[in-house]
């Protein structure tokens, strides 16, 4: 079977073609292609906050599903755990999707809207973005306007998902009847996570309700390196934010939907994201303290007392053998970018993952090994389920296990890579729903 084309070669190569290209030019025309908007009195909030309303309330159960990082492996492998979700009957009742780089494009399609049955879903999450994007290099009006304006690799990659999944769509098109739609991002500036929600947006007096879906995902997405961060206006500063990646800060999605939770058991008394990196660090998350204006935190069964529960799908890989064989393992294309740097973030992205898997109640020596736990809220507020999806989880040894988590980091797969990424989906969801402790889900399914 042919290597899928990873981020480490095509990274290595429009280095290559960039670097053969004259350096000379400069952008002589600022103009931001897709940027964001200044708020005003008509502004109106989107589907993206962290409000737990009533109709989140409806059903007296809290469901998150948080989707992570990993290029086209975790857009695949996420879509189909959301497929087996949808046939359980749970998908349909999730109030919140947090979202990471390659999760964020089956999170936000589904947001929207998009049909989401087997073939038409899988096919278009299937899709090479990676060759699209690279066609698009050579399209003429973008070599003028990369060359000589401000348009930057992260643009095209939007013009990609624009064309394939999202059609101009902006927030404002998110459904109502749906989850609300939270993408992670990081903040170059504050090394710390940025949300795109309501609430980050009226910080910086602006309008997410005309910002662009497919730039957000973009964002969640724009690997350092690969591609230029994204530029924010912030408004009420008259600066800029610059946005990349979601994953050094959380590649999971996890502490966003804690965020929410810690939201909800304030009534709203708080002021920003709590769970930014330094406190998942340090532990010292307290309902207590993030609590303001006086408010006494609201248990989590009083808000829903039917069960809370936070599916994580996680399509982290396993570590791959350097090279073995030989002293220098340096390749043709370490010649122009060394390959350390990319592992270096590989094992920056595992320490990350392992220090938000503690921070919501895993040991370290069971992470990849126990399936669903109960994650106590801080303080006296009551505790949720944690139902972990991991491909890590398929032991070693195991044929799927082994070939699902080698799959490179990319945006375009094998259409064999994503079939086992889709068998894989099928055996961890059905192990999970053997375990008693998120039962609650299925008593209305059982009960028909």
């Amino acid at each position: 079977m042919r290597q899928s084309i990873s981020i480490r070669f095509w990274l290595a190569g429009l280095v290559f073609l960039l670097l053969g290209t004259s350096t000379a030019c400069v952008a002589v025309f600022h103009k931001f292609p897709y940027t964001n908007k200044q708020a005003s009195s008509d502004t109106k909030p989107s589907h993206a906050n962290y409000e737990i309303g009533d109709k989140e309330k409806e059903d007296k159960t809290f469901i998150g599903l948080a989707l992570s990082g990993g290029g086209s492996r975790a857009a695949i492998f996420s879509t189909a755990v959301m497929l087996e979700l949808k046939r359980l009957g749970i998908l349909d009742k999730v109030d919140f999707i947090s979202s990471v780089s390659g999760g964020s494009l089956p999170a936000a399609y589904y947001a929207l809207g998009g049909k989401f049955d087997d073939l038409e879903v899988l096919e278009k999450m299937g899709l090479n973005f990676q060759a699209r994007w690279l066609g698009r290099w050579f399209l003429p009006q973008n070599i003028v306007r990369y060359w000589f304006a401000d348009l930057t690799r992260s643009d095209i990659m939007v013009q990609v998902f624009d064309n394939n999944l999202f059609h101009g769509a902006t927030y404002a098109a998110l459904k109502d009847t749906g989850p609300k739609l939270l993408i992670n991002a990081t903040d170059a500036g504050k090394f710390d996570k940025f949300t795109f929600t309501d609430e980050s947006f009226n910080q910086i007096r602006s309008d997410l309700g005309s910002y662009s879906v497919a730039r957000a995902v973009n964002v969640s997405s724009a690997f350092p390196g690969v591609f230029q961060s994204v530029p924010l206006q912030n408004f009420h500063e008259l600066t800029w934010l610059h946005l990349y990646d979601g994953g050094p800060v959380d590649n999971l999605g996890l502490t966003t939907l804690v965020d929410v939770l810690l939201h909800g058991i304030c009534d709203g008394a708080i002021s920003d994201q709590v769970t930014t990196q330094q406190v998942i660090s340090q532990k010292t998350i307290s309902a207590q303290t993030v609590c303001q204006a006086g408010k006494t935190p609201i248990p989590i069964a009083t808000l829903f007392p039917k069960g809370c529960v936070l599916i994580a799908v996680d399509a982290t890989p396993r570590g791959r053998s350097h090279d073995l064989e030989h002293a220098h393992a340096r390749r043709y294309t370490d010649y122009i970018f060394d390959r350390d740097f990319l592992n270096a973030t590989d094992v920056m992205l595992l320490s990350t993952r392992r220090e938000v898997l503690e921070s919501v109640g895993i040991k370290k020596e069971e992470i990849d090994k126990i399936i669903i736990w109960t994650y106590s809220l801080p303080g006296e507020n009551g505790s949720c389920q944690i139902w972990h999806l991991a491909l890590r989880q398929l032991p070693e040894g195991d044929p799927l296990g082994d070939r699902v988590t080698k799959i490179e980091t990319s945006f375009g797969i094998e259409t064999e890579e994503q079939k086992e990424l889709i068998l894989a989906a099928k055996r961890l969801v059905n192990q999970g729903t053997k375990d008693p402790k998120i039962g609650f889900l299925f008593s209305d399914l059982k009960s028909k």
